[in-house]
């Protein structure tokens, strides 16, 4: 692979990575401070997104 595309994916992956620990954040806070259905399906739902960037970044890594 060249160069230039591996650093270019790394630096995805980087970026990648970062959205997934603030939705992870975001998803705790949410948790801590507020109650309810509506609460817990909006935490679920950024975790779900989360992991969806990991499952992207797990495909990355193989290449």
């Amino acid at each position: 692979m060249d160069a230039k595309v591996k650093n270019k994916i790394d630096s995805i992956i980087a970026e990648l990575n970062v959205l997934a620990r603030e939705l992870d954040d975001i998803s705790q806070g949410i948790n801590r401070e507020f109650k309810g259905i509506g609460a817990v399906n909006c935490a679920s739902s950024l975790q779900s997104a989360a992991g969806k960037y990991r499952a992207v970044i797990h495909e990355l890594r193989k290449m």
